[in-house]
């Protein structure tokens, strides 16, 4: 019996769908080819808010069960479903559905608002015209998670720690790289400046020779030198012979 009705129970979301094949696609007479009408709108919403009740009273087992399932549509929503709920865990209730179609490519989406145990999530299922039977067939489900105030000012807390602290890396950066510059001119100063020749060493300075004045010629003068010096040392004149006169330095005579 629980097998049984395991088995029925997984062919639930299938029966959603293919009611979804008959009951949404109702074709209006005066309606031209490929139109989306408001009948198709509305039951497109309300086998979307069958589906999600349907896989809220699924157990585990059931779901991954249903994994396996051939229909594409009812494996990516039975696995957008048990994803969402490790998440945010179990289902509680839904909201109001609101539709949007897009007649152009022939696409109706509708979206859920639904709260969980751990959060709010927002419901999507989407929905493409079928041109060979004239009816809305669903394609995929999501499920994403509503993001709330607070953590909306923590990712941007994060984002703006994030960009100050970039801000501030780069400047840093750039105040080490100028700083290097001064480096780099020396450098270039070295290389291209030539050397300086040493400065040749000072000649040493060669002493003036004494000038000597040749007084030999004049007797007058030779003659009181030689009477004064023997004047001096209390002898003759013909006791020495004065063979040349040379000018002494003043200032030496006068420390003497």
């Amino acid at each position: 019996m629980k097998q049984r009705w395991k088995k029925i129970a997984s062919l639930m979301l299938v029966t959603i769908c293919a009611f979804s094949l008959t009951a949404c696609g109702k074709k209006e007479e005066t309606a031209a080819y490929q139109q989306i009408t408001d009948d198709m709108v509305s039951n497109c919403a309300e086998v979307s808010q069958s589906a999600v009740e349907s896989l809220a009273g699924f157990d585990d087992e059931t779901l991954n069960q249903m994994t396996a399932n051939r229909d594409t549509f009812t494996r990516l929503a039975v696995s957008a479903w048990m994803d969402q709920e490790n998440e945010l865990g179990k289902y509680e209730e839904m909201g109001t559905p609101t539709t949007d179609i897009d007649r152009e490519e022939g696409q109706v989406t509708v979206d859920i608002p639904a709260k969980f145990d751990k959060g709010d999530a927002e419901i999507k299922v989407v929905f493409n015209y079928s041109s060979d039977y004239d009816q809305m067939v669903p394609a995929y489900m999501t499920i994403s998670e509503v993001e709330t105030t607070g953590m909306k000012l923590n990712g941007a807390a994060v984002n703006t720690v994030m960009g100050v602290g970039c801000v501030f890396v780069v400047l840093i950066f750039l105040i080490f790289v100028i700083s290097l510059f001064k480096y780099v001119g020396k450098i270039g100063q070295k290389e291209t400046a030539p050397k300086a020749a040493p400065a040749p060493a000072p000649a040493p300075a060669v002493p003036a020779a004494p000038v000597e004045e040749d007084l030999t010629d004049d007797l007058e003068l030779v003659a009181v030198i030689s009477a004064a010096i023997a004047a001096s040392e209390n002898t003759s004149t013909d006791s020495f012979v004065v063979r040349s006169i040379k000018k002494v330095n003043r200032s030496k005579w006068q420390r003497a």
